[in-house]
């Protein structure tokens, strides 16, 4: 019979397989001009200031049906959801590359493949949990690396199918430029999707096959603070005396049980989490969706920024493992407060520096890296607030945030578009954001986060539960 520890690594390299095609998510920011070349090729009204609203739509698709995963995973296994996330994302994607009119293109890409990626996105990573209680941080890093890499491998061969020859952008439109309707980029891309759908099949073949949950008589609990060297006994020294005194007497015992998603909704710490995502991820988010129709105006080279947003994308994956472990190990307010003042400092002085080719790679990649940390540090923050099943719903429903941090990238972009700001501007007001989130914090101390109970069970009476909450 295979090991659970062998379960749960399959279960987890599954997980990083299926992430391979999940990070597509971000190829949006590679593939908007060729796409946007030839939807305007049908229609010549169609700009990159109309399709910069796609990486909008795929961020809210996939926030609003991420919370229905974990729910769903109550009742299907993970490898049948990941399928059903891949019929949505891939087959929408695919039947993308027929469609010529704008608006049709706008709901069947964005919103389908958001809602497949939201789907399959916390399925791997709550089994993953389960396997591995005690390394929370390290699972989720190791599982959504693959989501960076997905955009890392798919860039490279959606520029060698649709621009194989290198050519520049050379026709001028709102937002940037894209290329005239003469070239043989402007026709390549419905040829560039389905080859990369094709891949995507294989790769959610394999990671389905990969992904088993734990069977349930042998789950175990996680444990209530982030090291694992802290057992039952040093739980105790933060109880009472007077329950210890009652849990002696009555014989019972110590189990932990997370608080329901109903009660985790009502915690003050879940809306401040909200609020400081908005402020703190607008602008790597801005970077991740804009970092090519931004450059394109002072970089004339479609290859270099090609490559510039893949390395970008293993970058945002690699560090996700790399935050999160770091969480692991220095807790929740250092790491998150040290990731800030990077990216304050990155967001403040990027208009100085951004038509140097050399300080413009290092400037996006550490932009990606703050982008990674936020989706690691907090999936992994909130399986400790709220316990590996309630943190998985938890992280999908505050992940409604990212959505609505692309939402103001989005309206500030059109404010450029109008005339009414510059881009130096927008990135001041996007710095100004990070700063805000520095100033705030979440209430609790980062090692006491668990929602724990004294089981309270006479011989001769029902259980009682006396919850207790660190903070």
């Amino acid at each position: 019979m295979v090991s659970n520890t062998m379960m749960g690594l399959l279960c987890v390299g599954g997980g990083t397989i299926m992430h391979l095609y999940l990070g597509c998510f971000y190829l949006w920011g590679n593939i908007q001009v060729y796409v946007t070349s030839y939807l305007h090729k049908q229609d010549p009204s169609v700009t990159l200031d109309d399709t910069s609203i796609i990486f909008v739509l795929q961020t809210v698709a996939q926030a609003l049906c991420m919370p229905i995963a974990p729910v769903l995973l109550r009742y299907v296994p993970p490898w049948l959801l990941a399928l059903i996330g891949g019929v949505f994302a891939i087959g929408g994607v695919f039947a993308s590359s027929f469609i010529t009119n704008f608006y049709a293109f706008l709901f069947v890409y964005p919103v389908l493949f958001g809602i497949g990626i939201g789907f399959s996105y916390m399925a791997p990573i709550i089994c993953g949990w389960e396997y591995f209680p005690e390394w929370k941080g390290t699972v989720s890093g190791v599982i959504v690396t693959g989501f960076g890499f997905g955009s890392f491998i798919f860039g490279f061969i959606s520029i060698a199918i649709a621009n194989p020859e290198g050519l520049k952008p050379d026709l001028e439109v709102d937002g940037g430029k894209i290329f005239s309707p003469e070239t043989s980029v402007a026709s390549n891309a419905p040829r560039m999707i389905r080859i990369n759908c094709a891949i995507w099949v294989g790769l959610i073949l394999i990671a389905a096959l990969m992904m088993r949950r734990m069977k349930k008589g042998h789950k175990d609990y996680a444990p209530l603070v982030s090291s694992p060297t802290q057992n039952r006994e040093g739980i105790l020294n933060h109880v009472s005396s007077d329950h210890l005194d009652m849990t002696e007497e009555y014989e019972s015992k110590i189990e932990i049980i997370e608080p329901t998603f109903m009660e985790s909704v009502k915690d003050y710490r879940t809306i401040y989490m909200w609020i400081i995502l908005i402020f703190t991820s607008s602008y790597p988010f801005y970077i991740a969706s804009n970092f090519k129709s931004y450059e394109q105006r002072d970089i004339q080279d479609d290859r270099f920024i090609t490559l510039v947003g893949s390395l970008g994308a293993v970058v945002n994956g690699l560090s996700r493992g790399v935050w999160s472990t770091l969480q692991d190990f220095f807790g929740f307010k250092k790491v998150f407060l040290f990731l800030l003042v990077v990216e304050v400092i990155v967001a403040f002085t990027f208009v100085a520096i951004h038509k140097i080719k050399a300080l413009y790679l290092i400037w996006v990649l550490i932009s990606f890296s703050t982008l990674g940390g936020h989706f690691s540090i907090f999936a992994t923050l909130c399986a400790k607030i709220y316990g590996p099943t309630t943190g998985g719903k938890m992280f999908a429903l505050i992940f409604t945030a990212f959505a609505s941090a692309t939402l103001i990238n989005w309206i500030l972009t059109k404010q450029i578009s109008k005339g009414r700001i510059e881009y130096e501007t927008l990135f001041y007001i996007l710095a100004s954001m990070a700063v805000v989130g520095i100033g705030k914090r979440i209430h609790a101390p980062s090692s006491h986060f668990y929602s724990i109970s004294i089981l309270l069970q006479p011989k001769d009476q029902s259980p009682s539960v006396y919850p207790l909450c660190f903070r």
